[in-house]
């Protein structure tokens, strides 16, 4: 079986996931999704007023946005000449899993929601505004005013000092008031780092996977060592010409690592809304393991 195939089998089960078990609303007695929800109106900003209800749909949204890159990546395998183009999906579809899994990683109902709202912060200062423009800089901050109107319920404030309040590019970080001042939330690499370390894999082993996607993306593919060569048997002014490509087990390898984030994003989604994690497995089982087998690396627990 041709490893694009097996990227559709195991988008097709996400699809099948989010659309059966894992579909919105999260609805099950006794789930921690319907119980932050029914906090709804607790959580009121000056324009929100389902916060949770927001977090939830934005996790669907999530799955949905990994389940277009899966299918990116087996779309783009099958070209002719194509080696490099699935590794900035599958970089992509790590972070979005990882940026997931961690608001919902958050031990309390108080610390899912300084997660979300830091995350939203952050998108929002990070789309392309121009803060030069006096009109954009005023609808930056009513909806920055917004989110930290919300969070104010939950007793967060802004941790930023007062030098860097005074950038209005900077956005406000929350957090409890017995945080410091200044201290800023973690970047992307350690959220990451975090999810991989949940999925399986070892401590010392959890920072190599983005490392690796990461330089994958970066330009660096002979020293990530994606990009593999041999000699064509030709020359050119008595040079030996070599080609490039990345064998399918390296391509198995690398992309692989986009499936394990999603299956770990999904099995704390399931327990979110407390769904039988045996569903999630059940579903992603078989095409997670060929994915594995073919790129010789071993099935996450």
């Amino acid at each position: 079986m041709k490893l694009a195939d097996t990227i559709l089998r195991f988008a097709d089960a996400v699809e099948a996931l989010i659309k059966k078990e894992l579909a919105y609303p999260f609805s099950a007695i006794l789930s921690v999704a319907l119980s932050d929800r029914a906090a709804d109106g607790e959580h009121i900003g000056t324009r929100t007023k389902n916060v949770f209800s927001r977090l939830a749909t934005d996790q669907v949204y999530d799955v949905a946005v990994q389940l277009d890159l899966h299918r990116g990546m087996a779309g783009v395998l099958p070209a002719m000449g194509v080696y490099f183009a699935p590794y900035p999906l599958a970089r992509t579809c790590v972070a979005t899993a990882a940026k997931a899994w961690f608001i919902l990683e958050g031990a309390t109902r108080e610390e899912r929601l300084q997660r979300y709202l830091n995350e939203e912060l952050g998108a929002l200062y990070g789309a392309p505004w121009d803060f030069g423009d006096e009109a954009s800089r005023a609808d930056i901050a009513a909806l920055a005013d917004d989110l930290v109107a919300v969070g104010a319920t939950a007793g967060l404030r802004d941790s930023r000092t007062a030098k860097a309040m005074a950038k209005d590019w900077q956005a406000p970080h929350l957090g409890p008031s017995t945080q410091r001042k200044g201290e800023r939330p973690p970047s992307e690499t350690d959220i990451v780092r975090k999810m991989f370390a949940a999925s399986g894999l070892e401590a010392n082993q959890a920072g190599k996977p983005y490392a690796l996607l990461s330089a994958a993306v970066h330009a660096r593919f002979k020293q990530s060592g994606v990009s593999e060569s041999f000699y064509t048997g030709r020359s050119e002014l008595g040079v030996p010409t070599m080609a490039m490509y990345s064998s399918p087990e390296t391509t198995a390898k690398v992309t692989v690592l986009a499936a394990i984030a999603t299956r770990t994003h999904l099995l704390l989604l399931a327990r979110y809304a407390n769904v039988p994690e045996a569903g999630v497995l059940d579903r992603l089982g078989e095409p997670l393991a060929q994915w594995c087998e073919m790129g010789k690396v071993p099935l996450p627990e």
